[in-house]
């Protein structure tokens, strides 16, 4: 398994921000890791103002490190958040980033923007996007994992971070890969000659394809599933982590052009809003080393 021995959390005033902070106190705690907290001051906010609540809230982190026995470090910077993450995060090279989410959709997104998407589409490191939504008394380790596979690079190295965290033989992981509904994959003229039979053709293929996809020489303990759904890749990737009771989902960032890495990637940010467990953003290059472990694989189908 995966040791952390380095967690950055970024923390706020934001209650989403808390409940992240506790998820990287809880994974701190669990991996024997020091954890940064990072707090930054709005560029065009006064170092100065709400420096009371700041303190408080500085107070009250330390507070529940020392009550948790981890080694705490907090460090304020004034400037946009994302960046101040970013800037840290290349500074200290943590095994992991921890954000809190609101999962914002709409207008409100648009209005205010996502640090989370923009700190996950740009870090070098792993990114746990934790929803503001997810709550558990205790945060076990990872036991169940769900991977959201397009067969790109990106998505290899996301299978290859599940199975350094969910490495034991209670472990499981599920490899999911959506094939588009009939409406935008099959060819018009084939909905009413063939469109069954070449949607079924590409499921088939998908199967095989999955079924390859865990590299020979990575072994785990772990049992691995496969599935593939049809539809749309967002909402069918959410409802099977629902049903499965998976407690992680990892989705690859393909590193395609400032373009794409602003926009997070349209599936990856549909699956940020809407999953309802926390997320694990790891880019195609991750900086950390990823730990091998020498053990059986069962791959089931």
């Amino acid at each position: 398994m995966t040791r952390f021995t380095r967690i950055l959390a970024a923390i706020d005033f934001s209650e989403a921000a808390r409940g992240a902070f506790e998820y990287a106190l809880a994974l701190s705690k669990q991996h024997s890791a020091r954890l940064v907290a990072v707090q930054a001051v709005p560029p065009r906010q006064p170092f100065s103002s709400e420096a009371r609540e700041r303190m408080a809230l500085a107070g009250h982190v330390r507070e529940r490190a020392e009550q948790e026995g981890v080694d705490l470090a907090i460090r304020v910077q004034h400037g946009d958040p994302a960046d101040v993450i970013l800037l840290q995060a290349r500074s200290l090279r943590p095994d992991v980033i921890v954000l809190g989410t609101h999962q914002r959709t709409g207008l409100e997104r648009l209005r205010v923007g996502s640090v989370a998407e923009r700190v996950a589409a740009k870090a070098s490191v792993p990114v746990l996007l934790v929803p503001e939504r997810w709550q558990r008394g205790t945060i076990e380790p990872f036991t169940h994992v769900a991977v959201a596979v397009d067969f790109s690079p990106a998505s290899d190295h996301a299978i290859e971070h599940a199975l350094s965290l969910a490495s034991g033989p209670a472990d499981r992981i599920t490899l999911l890969h959506v094939v588009p509904g009939s409406s935008s994959t099959v060819p018009p003229h084939f909905h009413r000659y063939g469109g069954a039979e070449y949607q079924g053709h590409l499921v088939g293929d998908a199967r095989r394809r999955l079924q390859l996809a865990v590299p020979v020489e990575r072994t785990t303990a772990a049992t691995i599933h496969t599935r593939v759904l049809v539809g749309d890749r967002a909402s069918e990737i959410s409802r099977a982590v629902a049903s499965l009771g998976a407690d992680l989902l990892i989705v690859g960032v393909s590193d395609r052009g400032v373009v794409s890495r602003a926009l997070f990637g349209t599936t990856a940010a549909r699956l940020l809003r809407a999953t309802p467990v926390p997320l694990m953003a790891v880019p195609a290059v991750v900086a950390t080393s990823v730990h091998e472990k020498d053990t059986a694989l069962h791959v089931a189908a």
